[in-house]
């Protein structure tokens, strides 16, 4: 029973670090793998000391056909067998693609609106347990650098996260897989298994079966240092981000900010109040977008259009993020 009681150990450390069982109810996000069912586990176990109603949450895909299904049937079982109110639905995802829309970014929209109708399903004042580990930390942090990343790239999965109007917890962020398996084990609990995980078609997987494996070699205690490289770097990037939000507030003015002021602050703080002002705005931010909003900061007049219908503005020495709608004539249209 050593292994059941270091991982239930390792879920209190991440409540007691985080406050992520802080509410009245807690909802598991339900797959079916090992993850997830150890998370519900876990979670049935502190659900009474800690003193939240537990609920759990599956949503098909209908993306890989009959295992798809066999999925929602095992959890479906599982959660009847621990009493555990589970709300569950099929989704047919390939059907809801819009325009433009790849099938990923539909699959996340659709997943996020399910989260979003299970939480209101019990009561709307749960928050959202998944099922992500030290090793999928790990891999996110190598999966960053890859792609270049800064600091907060770096910082890997945030234990917390709001995510619009709800809020997400990761309980398992100190537990590696190894100890997911072996939890598993000795409480004697069978799983199921995604055939796509092992396809190193997927960048993660690459990740997870070549590099990290090497990384392991080299050093079998990497996950545990990752996941405190990861800590450290949260705490200074959130230190960063609140000297950004003082800048911000510091140079309110109309119904922007000083952009001459904003373009004297260091470029850590820069390039984040920046960030800021786009997104709120409505502008997905990236590398390109928040540089070339920030090389506008010294000018008095000036116009960039990341996206359709938004524009970062420069008007009189003060930048803010205005809608415009715009209208493109079609290309072959014919001229009269």
């Amino acid at each position: 029973m050593k292994a059941m009681t270091e991982f239930i150990e390792k879920v209190k450390r991440a409540d007691a670090d985080y406050g992520m069982f802080g509410g009245a109810a807690v909802c598991a996000a339900l797959s079916g793998g090992a993850d997830s069912v150890s998370l519900l586990l876990a979670l049935r176990e502190l659900s009474a000391e800690r003193g939240f109603a537990l609920s759990a949450c599956h949503l098909n895909h209908g993306l890989r056909g009959e295992e798809s299904d066999r999925d929602q049937r095992f959890c479906g079982e599982l959660c009847a067998r621990l009493g555990v109110p589970l709300y569950s639905r099929r989704i047919a995802v390939t059907e809801l693609a819009e325009k433009h829309e790849s099938l990923e970014e539909t699959a996340r929209r659709v997943r996020y609106d399910f989260f979003r109708d299970a939480l209101n399903a019990f009561g709307g004042n749960a928050v959202l347990a998944t099922a992500h580990t030290a090793n999928d930390n790990a891999e996110t942090v190598l999966i960053n650098m890859t792609r270049g990343t800064g600091l907060a790239g770096l910082c890997g999965i945030p234990p917390v996260r709001g995510l619009g109007e709800f809020r997400v917890v990761r309980p398992l962020i100190y537990c590696t897989r190894a100890e997911v398996e072996e939890f598993l084990f000795e409480c004697g609990q069978n799983f199921v298994t995604d055939r796509t995980n092992l396809s190193e078609e997927y960048t993660r997987n690459k990740i997870r079966r070549r590099v990290l494996m090497e990384i392991l070699d080299i050093n079998p205690s990497a996950i545990e240092t990752l996941g405190r490289m990861t800590r450290n770097l949260r705490e200074d990037n959130a230190f960063l981000e609140e000297l950004a939000e003082k800048a911000l507030a510091e140079n309110r003015t109309g119904r922007g900010y000083n952009a001459a002021e904003l373009a004297k602050l260091p470029r850590p703080i820069r390039s984040r109040v920046v960030r800021k002002i786009l997104a709120d705005g409505g502008i997905e931010p990236s590398s390109l977008r928040i540089n070339t909003a920030a090389e506008l900061l010294p000018k008095r007049s000036a116009r960039y259009n990341p996206c359709k219908d938004r524009f970062f503005t420069i008007r009189k020495g003060v930048c803010f993020v205005e809608k415009i709608e715009q209208h493109y004539s079609r290309f072959n249209e014919k001229r009269k």
